[in-house]
């Protein structure tokens, strides 16, 4: 049964201090989809700080990987409390420290602030963006069969403005440095930015290292190609909602000595850039 954002992020109180997530997206196989890790690692550590003080930043680690058929342990420790900022630790465990996250909080100034970024997405209408149907049909058929297998079983909807670069892959074509899509929490969320910037989190995660492998025609499960997320980041700059279409651009600025280094804007139905994504992986061939 497919699992919604809420029950995801419906973590329970354990000891002081920590949160248990039990065993809910199997979508990734035999391993934990790191943007769950993320995501909840974010509403954990959330859930130790003041409503008005809501994230503006996170760092993580990916340690193991982790089995999503047994329950994680979200450990937050508190390492400030400061007039303005507060910042968690939070490890993820199963028998092994799966995730190590590092996140900052922070009341939200009330103005007379400098303020600039990098040009606006221009407006884009969400139904003249091909819907996914659409975008299988023009697609080959093994991009469909992965799709349906390991992302639609996930609490989030897409369309891609460009060509998915899996696609490009399937086809044997040179593709881009980059890749654009259309990206929201599937299900309705409650008006808590907490809960929304998990969303963001987790969705954050999904695609982004594929811009460093499709220019030169490879992808995550080729056979003799090891790939695997060693670290994330994600820079809030402004409050959004989740369950409602962002704008999701990708690029990878550098590949090489077996990692790829890959960043993403996020942007909402304004053109206002409300997260930059940062994250290095693996991608090396097998031993």
């Amino acid at each position: 049964m497919d699992v919604t954002f809420a029950e995801l992020v419906d973590l329970k109180p354990a000891d002081d201090g920590t949160f248990l997530a039990l065993p809910a997206d199997r979508s990734s196989g035999p391993r934990i989809f790191g943007g769950q890790l993320v995501g909840q690692a974010l509403a954990a550590a959330a859930r130790t700080v003041a409503a008005e003080r809501p994230p503006h930043s996170l760092h993580g680690h990916f340690l193991h990987a982790g089995t999503p058929d047994e329950p994680i342990e979200y450990r937050v420790t508190s390492l400030r409390d400061g007039r303005a900022q507060s910042v968690r630790q939070v490890l993820a465990v199963q028998d092994d420290p799966l995730f190590l996250l590092t996140a900052s909080f922070a009341v939200r100034p009330s103005g007379g602030v400098l303020e600039h970024q990098v040009p606006q997405a221009p407006p884009i209408d969400p139904d003249a963006v091909p819907t996914l149907e659409e975008t299988f049909a023009a697609s080959e058929p093994g991009f469909r069969e992965w799709f349906t297998g390991h992302i639609l079983p996930k609490p989030i909807d897409f369309r891609f403005v460009e060509r998915p670069a899996r696609d490009y892959v399937l086809t044997g074509d040179a593709g881009p440095l980059g890749q654009e899509l259309l990206v929201r929490v599937r299900d309705d969320l409650a008006d808590d930015p907490a809960t929304h910037a998990s969303g963001l989190a987790y969705f954050s995660d999904m695609f982004l290292l594929s811009s460093a492998l499709h220019p030169h025609r490879a992808m995550i499960g080729k056979p003799g190609l090891r790939v695997a997320s060693l670290d994330h980041a994600v820079w809030f700059h402004g409050e959004a909602r989740t369950d409602e279409w962002l704008r999701y651009r990708m690029t990878s600025d550098w590949a090489g000595e077996g990692r790829g280094l890959c960043r993403g804007e996020i942007f909402d139905a304004r053109g206002r850039l409300i997260a930059t994504v940062v994250q290095e992986g693996l991608i090396k061939p097998s031993a």
